[in-house]
């Protein structure tokens, strides 16, 4: 065979080799599908050599968000990420059609992972948002600028603990991003309740709640949230309870940070709100019975001249039924009929519980 021919067969293979892999004949490597979409390193290197893991080498954990030690999901595992790089084609001109939100997916990680930045389209098209130029603006994150047509979505490293937020300029309209929790050494909150156990409470009182929690890095600060308001304070705070409020179950919020800006978010042991001027039910001597349920409490009104209480237990039998009256029981618990002496509430405005195996009791004040 002559040279020539061997020439021929080999630029024949190298064509066939173009049409079944055009990306090794003259495809932009920076880009996943052609000029619109930015490049996305290889899951197994992040750019920087490593794995998608924590600084030491391993992926933190903990419990997720709501639980009483701080910690974070990251919404799968973090191999399956890789960080965003900007896209290397020019972004088209802006036309404000694409506007929207934006926000962390997940809102909480721990630090050395990547975080997911993501925008939520509420005007324009498809069309519109896949061609419109999208610039990330992230502070704190080992990229901080990313940019792109169509780049609707982002991943980033965390390298410190912190709160941080995010703003997205698209197609020519500033939006800012809601905030992402990046944690580090975790925080453990034991309990947070009302000081003395105070299950219940009038409306208008004062109640103070006590937060305790630990941290192998110094606590910092505590913020108590109540009633849409931030209050900077210690590890006890005392809130002035609503006038108007009535068999409402109240439980502020408290966020502790530590040295490291980790944050955890605990929502507190709640207090029963009653207002004793406000009356649920009005008893009369000799009248029908009716059916309270259980653990609830209520204000009612004793008639004047009442003597005794008698409830009764739903047909079948077996119900034990505890009766309290101004947080206190009236005798011992009993099997399916209560009758107890209430003359010394005779006349009065009382908050009224039962606690029973049932579901309701049925009370009612004899003529006798």
């Amino acid at each position: 065979m002559t040279d020539k021919n061997l020439l021929r067969i080999g630029f024949f293979g190298v064509f066939l080799g173009c049409l079944i892999s055009f990306s090794a004949c003259g495809s932009d490597s920076s880009s996943s599908s052609g000029d619109d979409l930015p490049s996305i390193e290889s899951s197994e290197s992040n750019g920087d050599g490593s794995a998608d893991s924590g600084n030491d080498g391993s992926s933190p954990s903990g419990k997720t968000e709501g639980s009483s030690t701080s910690a974070a999901t990251s919404g799968g595992s973090a191999a399956q990420k890789s960080e965003t790089v900007s896209g290397k084609e020019t972004l088209m001109e802006a036309q404000k059609i694409v506007n929207g939100t934006c926000g962390p997916s997940p809102a909480k990680i721990n630090k050395g992972e990547i975080a997911t930045w993501e925008f939520y389209r509420s005007t324009g098209e498809v069309y519109n948002q896949i061609m419109a130029p999208f610039v990330w603006t992230l502070k704190g994150a080992k990229n901080e600028s990313l940019q792109g047509n169509g780049l609707n979505s982002v991943n980033v490293r965390y390298a410190d603990a912190g709160t941080y937020t995010a703003k997205l300029n698209v197609d020519g309209n500033e939006i800012t991003c809601s905030e992402l929790q990046v944690q580090g050494v975790p925080i453990t909150v034991e309990y947070c309740k009302p000081v003395g156990g105070k299950e219940t409470a009038n409306a208008g009182e004062t109640v103070t709640w006590e937060v305790k929690a630990s941290s192998d890095s110094e606590i910092t600060g505590y913020v108590w949230s109540y009633e849409g308001e931030n209050i900077v304070g210690d590890k006890t705070k005392t809130f002035t309870l609503g006038s108007d409020l009535h068999k409402v179950n109240v439980a502020p919020t408290v966020t502790v940070t530590n040295k490291d800006k980790t944050s955890e978010k605990y929502v507190c042991t709640s207090t029963y709100v009653i207002n004793p001027n406000k009356v649920d039910y009005t008893f009369v001597k000799g009248g029908e019975a009716i059916a309270i349920p259980t653990g609830e409490v209520w204000v009612v009104q004793i008639p004047e001249g009442a003597n005794t209480l008698v409830c009764q237990g739903p047909p079948g039998g077996g119900a034990t039924m505890s009766v309290f009256i101004n947080d206190e029981a009236l005798s011992e618990p009993k099997t399916d009929y209560f009758d107890a002496k209430i003359g010394s509430f005779s006349g009065q405005k009382v908050q009224f519980k039962i606690e029973t195996n049932a579901s309701t009791i049925d009370c009612n004040i004899p003529s006798w």
